[in-house]
C-alpha cells in the first residue's frame, strides 16, 4: 500500500483518485447526494493538502488536511471505499495523514469534523470527543480566534441521518 500526498502540483490522476474514493464511500456508501458532497469545494490553491492510499494501483482512502487556526491541523473528508472499510485501512490512513501535519512547525493539536456514528473510531486513535462546539467553525474562518469560537452547540441530526461532532487529539 502506498500513500500519495496530493498538492496543486500534483499529477491530475491524484486528484480524480481522490474524489472517486469520495464518491464511493460518501454518495454510494452513506448515500449522500453528489452535488452535496462536492457544491462546497474550491478551487485548488496554493494551501491544497489531500493524502490519498493506493492499493494494488486502485485508490482506496483518502482525506484532505487543513490548517484553520494557528497551531491546529484538520483532517477532514476521511473516507475509505467500502469494500475496504472495517479492515484497517481508515486507521492507516489517519496515521500517515497525521505524520504530514506534524511535519508542520508549531502544530499542538489535530481536529476531526466527524459524523457522529463513526466518532468511537476516532476516539480508538486517541481522539476525544468535543463537546459543544460546532465542528462548522473548524470547516469555514467564520472567527478570527480559535478561543472565539462559542461553546454552546448541541450536535442535531441533519436530513441526511446524521450529527457532525468534533473529536481532537493533542500532539507534540
Amino acid at each position: 500500500m502506498e500513500a500519495y500526498r496530493i498538492t496543486k502540483d500534483s499529477p491530475a490522476w491524484q486528484f480524480k483518485a481522490y474524489d472517486y474514493v469520495r464518491t464511493d464511500a460518501f454518495v454510494f456508501g452513506y448515500d449522500i447526494p453528489i452535488n452535496f458532497e462536492f457544491e462546497e469545494d474550491k478551487p485548488v490553491d496554493e494551501n491544497y493538502r489531500a493524502l490519498i492510499l493506493v492499493d494494488d494501483n486502485k485508490p482506496i482512502a483518502g482525506c484532505r488536511i487543513t490548517f484553520p487556526f494557528e497551531g491546529v491541523g484538520k483532517i477532514g473528508r476521511v473516507c475509505v471505499i467500502r469494500e475496504n472499510q472495517r479492515g484497517g485501512i481508515g486507521s492507516r490512513l489517519i496515521e500517515e495523514a497525521e505524520k504530514w501535519i506534524l511535519e508542520t512547525e508549531g502544530v499542538t493539536k489535530v481536529v476531526i469534523n466527524a459524523m457522529d456514528r463513526v466518532q468511537g473510531f476516532y476516539e480508538k486513535l486517541g481522539y476525544e470527543y468535543v463537546p459543544k462546539v460546532d465542528p462548522r467553525f473548524y470547516e469555514e474562518k467564520i472567527v478570527a480566534l480559535e478561543n472565539d469560537i462559542p461553546r454552546d452547540y448541541e450536535p442535531k441530526t441533519n436530513p441526511l441521518g446524521f450529527a457532525n461532532v468534533l473529536v481532537e487529539k493533542k500532539v507534540s
